[in-house]
């Protein structure tokens, strides 16, 4: 098979229980497609329509996440009323159904994220950088309107005068910056980055996938929805959990380790 004739999205389920999703157009710095978007939300039905995975770990090909749009290919798509927009209507359905997903969803930025690559790392739950990764979103350069949910994921996390900045200045971030802004979960030495976001994403829960889940849920009510409505559905999944076995099996766990450490100390 040859490169550009390869698979766009890689799709791999662990043992574990991790899924690694990976943009796969190292020759064009995984700029994003048509058959990239159809690709990815082929994996989506997979991890939506399933019993859901553990996490997902998403990152791109060749030590570099993504350099947003192929300005390479026209956007357009078709006879409709948008469709120089089409491409774009595409990402924007891929990054909500990520938002979505009942499972941790995790980025993994190796060398840069950019334009809607950026979106799409912000889409994901947390965001694990290498130390030398970068971020920018330069749409104006481009004579085009931040895409990909840019503006309103800057505005929500930065406030309005910080995005503003930003966007409006097109100017790359470098790392430490994202971070201080609170834009990035954690940061790894380069190189290092996919390995440690699939060792967290294989920790979460201890055993726990309905706690994660709901848990998955409640954050994206956080940003969707007001605190009484949050706050009834937390009464739900309480009961839910209360009610099952997770419950009870963490509770002797946890008496367990507590019983070991005493141990240790007294002897």
């Amino acid at each position: 098979m040859t490169e550009a004739q390869a698979p766009e999205i890689l799709c791999e389920k662990r043992e574990d229980g991790v899924v690694l999703l990976t943009l796969n157009r190292p020759h064009a710095r995984n700029t994003v497609s048509f058959a990239m978007w159809e690709q990815f939300s082929a994996a989506l039905d997979g991890l939506e329509n399933g019993t859901p995975a553990r996490a997902l770990v998403l990152c791109g090909a060749g030590d570099y996440f993504s350099s947003g749009g192929d300005v390479k290919n026209g956007p357009a798509r078709g006879d409709g009323a948008i469709r120089l927009a089409a491409r774009l209507e595409m990402g924007q359905r891929i990054i909500n159904r990520l938002r979505a997903l009942p499972i941790p969803t995790i980025a993994a930025v190796e060398g840069g994220a950019y334009g809607i690559a950026w979106s799409i790392a912000m889409g994901c739950d947390m965001l694990f950088a290498a130390d030398n990764a970068k971020f920018g979103a330069p749409f104006l350069d481009y004579g085009l309107v931040p895409d990909g949910g840019a503006a309103w994921f800057l505005t929500q996390r930065l406030g309005r005068a910080r995005a503003a900045e930003i966007l409006f200045s097109g100017r790359t971030l470098a790392v430490e910056e994202a971070l201080n802004l609170g834009l990035i979960s954690r940061v790894l030495p380069a190189g290092a980055v996919v390995a440690g976001a699939l060792e967290f994403g294989a920790a979460i829960g201890a055993g726990n996938p309905h706690a994660v889940e709901l848990t998955k849920r409640l954050l994206h009510m956080g940003e969707t929805g007001d605190l009484a409505a949050t706050q009834a559905l937390e009464l739900i999944y309480c009961h839910t959990c209360q009610a099952g076995e997770e419950v009870p099996r963490a509770r002797e766990a946890f008496k367990a380790r507590a019983a070991a450490r005493k141990a240790q100390k007294e002897a």
